[in-house]
């Protein structure tokens, strides 16, 4: 089984990247000394891990703790975050070891309270299996709860990419204890993944995995249609449902409404465009299938908590600095 290396070049414990894959890729098993999870942040994928194969949509996050093997098969036109990095380091500067040379590290003394504090936040939120914490067997009903996958409502999800953003951001602009600044940013992360599992039903229903699958095909339609006018039964027929079942599947694999859905994909195609400070409010709204740009304003606001022109004078004036 290969090991892949830190994704890192310099004295980083945390690393981030953004990928997209725009055509059927196939990611080998693998394993790594180090803690990953992913967030699916567009699209689909098919996660193999422990065992066993769980379909994946936006929103899902799950970690891989080190010397576990998992490995995935990522559809067209999907975009995962990952963050890597080595709890037992985070909060100083420290060399990366290549893998052939791997040994785990000593914790100083002094820094016994920091990986004893991470611990406790990587065992709380019960992502990992074999700990004295583990949720017990009986919870584990399906494929994604056997894996640990979470799945994050909207507003977390983008308050999750937008602090690996500031991880990446403090990387590429090494600064002044930017290593305490991205180990800050993580455990914020680490405690959202926390708050989500612990508003989790304690036993999710049976056919949870079966129902995200059966939506599959309707989320890769919305990727490649969410500019369109679209109806539910639209996006229903997709899966081949009928409509009233498919409002309910929808909603229990989602935590929204399949319109609900459409619009907050919308707002986060929208902010990509607003983020290039090249075209106007009205014409990125129509550019996502929102004609009426005064309603656009006022769900983008709802959903991002500013408006859109914050986001294309903050794009503006970045350019102009840089």
């Amino acid at each position: 089984m290969a090991y892949y290396d830190f994704p890192a070049s310099d004295t980083s414990s945390i690393a981030v990247a953004f990928e997209t894959y725009p055509a059927l890729t196939h990611i080998e098993n693998h394993m790594h000394r180090f803690y990953e999870f992913a967030l699916v942040t567009r699209g689909t994928c098919t996660h193999n891990f422990r065992g066993v194969e769980a379909p994946l949509i936006v929103g899902d996050v799950f970690i891989i703790p080190p010397h576990e093997a998992h490995g995935y098969t990522v559809r067209p036109n999907t975009s995962i975050a990952n963050c890597y990095f080595f709890p037992e380091r985070l909060g100083q500067l420290t060399e990366y070891v290549h893998g052939e040379t791997f040994q785990e590290p000593a914790v100083p003394a002094g820094l016994s309270d920091v990986r004893q504090q991470w611990d406790s936040l990587l065992e709380t939120i019960s992502l990992r299996g074999g700990s004295k914490k583990a949720q017990n067997p009986s919870v584990v009903t399906d494929n994604l709860s056997k894996q640990g996958v979470l799945h994050l409502d909207p507003a977390a999800a983008m308050d999750v990419e937008a602090l690996l953003m500031r991880i990446h951001e403090e990387h590429v602009n090494f600064q002044y204890e930017s290593e305490y600044m991205k180990s800050a940013a993580l455990q914020m992360i680490l405690v959202i993944f926390k708050r989500t599992r612990f508003c989790m039903p304690q036993k999710p229903p049976e056919p949870f995995a079966q129902k995200k699958q059966l939506i599959l095909n309707s989320l890769i339609f919305l990727e490649d249609n969410y500019a369109s006018p679209l109806t539910v039964k639209d996006i229903a027929d997709a899966s081949a449902l009928s409509e009233s079942y498919f409002r309910n599947v929808f909603k229990e694999a989602t935590g929204l409404s399949p319109l609900d859905y459409l619009n907050w994909m919308r707002v986060v195609k929208a902010l990509e465009y607003l983020q290039s400070g090249e075209i106007s409010v009205a014409d990125t709204a129509a550019r996502v299938g929102i004609l009426d740009a005064n309603y656009f304003s006022r769900l983008f606001k709802k959903l991002m908590g500013q408006p859109p022109n914050f986001f294309k004078k903050s794009a503006i004036s970045n350019k102009q600095e840089g």
